[in-house]
């Protein structure tokens, strides 16, 4: 398979209203089975989706205030000095609710669109009316990443394929059954397609050739790629990351066993469970995973015993596991 990321050049500043369908196909010949890569500005600018300072207020004071409004964020997961991290009512997670300051005239603000997958489906409509071809369509933005430095950019609508590529199920090359892995393919063309623009060449769009992903009747949009609140890990075990964040310390410190109230805090967490002195046993791996969290926040070290039946044990400081 070969691969080629086509950037658009010509486009020029988008202004509210303008046919972003038509300045696209008018930059560059489409083929069927071409993906297209549109930057989020350009969607927001062309929707006029901007939002002012107030009066003597400065464009990132602004920006913390609407990006912590209700009408932007569902709830504030990080307010520090430097960033704010909410999860928007799109269900983002992410810096500054996404709000854009940079290459916007007049120091306004860019606001996402509040359904950024039929955002992405107008778009490859009007692709498919322009240019008659049947094309996929992801809208990108740049976000950082839990754990990780750096930003890159991620599909946040996504028309015309699959968001997803689903390989749960099927087998390596050693005959055993995949269970989890499920690639995230829009944020990895989005990623791609990030490669040959940055954000002084006023590149726009770019058309990601070579893959064979284009498909209509592919449901779900980029809202696949969307971690629900329920199964997300990590509002779990702050107690131990703010204390390795504050210290140094990399491990928990409590030395002994937990005790029956904090066994039924666990068994809270992961939903469910039965609990012993050492160890509880709950339904499986996300139950797991949010007990382990649980058991780091109160200051204990947990190791999950994956199985049929997942159990998850506590090793006191400088114990031998069990």
């Amino acid at each position: 398979m070969n691969i080629t990321l086509l950037p658009v050049r010509g486009i020029g500043e988008v202004r509210p209203g303008d046919d972003l369908p038509g300045l696209i196909s008018a930059a560059i010949g489409l083929r069927d089975g071409d993906v297209v890569v549109v930057s989020s500005k350009v969607v927001s600018k062309a929707m006029g989706l901007t939002a002012s300072p107030l009066p003597g207020e400065q464009a990132e004071d602004a920006r913390r205030r609407i990006a912590m409004s209700a009408e932007v964020a569902d709830d504030v997961v990080v307010d520090t000095p430097h960033v704010v991290v909410v999860r928007t009512r799109q269900g983002y997670v992410c810096a500054n609710a996404g709000i854009d300051a940079s290459n916007v005239p007049g120091g306004e603000l860019l606001l996402l669109p509040d359904d950024v997958d039929a955002a992405a489906e107008a778009l490859r409509d009007g692709l498919r009316r322009l240019a008659a071809v049947d094309v996929a369509v992801i809208v990108s933005d740049t976000f950082g990443r839990a754990w990780r430095e750096g930003q890159t950019d991620v599909a946040l609508g996504v028309a015309g394929m699959d968001a997803l590529r689903d390989e749960r199920g099927t087998v390596d090359r050693e005959g055993q059954t995949l269970r989890v892995t499920l690639i995230a393919q829009a944020d990895q063309i989005a990623g791609a397609a990030d490669m040959v623009r940055d954000k002084s060449a006023g590149v726009p769009v770019v058309v990601v050739r070579g893959l064979d992903v284009v498909d209509p009747s592919a449901t779900g949009g980029g809202k696949a790629l969307v971690r629900p609140p329920e199964t997300d890990l990590f509002p779990h075990g702050r107690g131990w990351l703010a204390r390795r964040l504050a210290t140094g310390e990399g491990a928990p410190v409590r030395a002994g066993l937990p005790e029956d109230w904090e066994w039924q805090r666990v068994a809270g967490a992961a939903g469910g469970g039965s609990f012993v002195a050492d160890r509880i046993d709950v339904a499986d791996g996300l139950a797991a995973g949010r007990a382990e969290a649980a058991l780091l926040d109160l200051g204990y070290y947990a190791v999950v015993h994956p199985g049929e039946g997942w159990t998850v044990v506590v090793r006191p400081v400088g114990g031998p596991a069990r």
